[in-house]
């Protein structure tokens, strides 16, 4: 039985180019990373024609000592060139379940697992890596993220 209700909608999202860096990171270490990939990757956007969204995290589930793979980055135009050390991969246009969650960041692992609940619940099955979508920025006061999960 559900905890929370947590609302999503499914909905056609759109092939993206991504221009990200890529770290494993132990429990903890995520919070330290991710802003400073973000601005890493944004200078770059910066120089190949701007970002074309918000910047995102791509995470695998964490290994057995709990650690993270992170891809950390911007959408960008396509036929954008990598440079060392930001890679280029296309994310193909996928139905996905999409949630926002306002709140703090340390509540997406507990979420994350309420929403697969939930979507089993409702006869979708979340495949791939959920995409975290970031709204606004630590300085805007609310944490708003938009969670984008590809389905089978």
């Amino acid at each position: 039985m559900s905890v929370l209700a947590l609302e999503f909608t499914v909905t056609h999202v759109p092939e993206q180019t991504f221009a990200y860096v890529v770290r494993r990171v132990e429990p903890g270490e995520a919070a330290e990373f991710i802003p400073g990939a973000i601005a890493r990757v944004r200078e770059f956007a910066d120089l190949n024609g701007g970002p074309t969204g918000p910047p995102m995290t791509i995470s695998s589930p964490p290994d057995e000592a709990g650690a993270l793979v992170l891809e950390v980055g911007w959408p960008v135009p396509a036929g954008t060139a990598a440079v060392a050390p930001i890679e280029i991969r296309r994310l193909p246009a996928a139905v996905a379940l999409v949630h926002v969650h306002v709140g703090p960041y340390d509540e997406l692992p507990g979420l994350y697992r309420e929403l697969i609940t939930q979507a089993h619940d409702a006869g979708y099955t979340p495949v791939s890596t959920p995409r975290e979508r970031y709204l606004t920025t630590p300085d805007d006061g609310p944490h708003v993220t938009e969670i984008v999960w590809p389905l089978a």
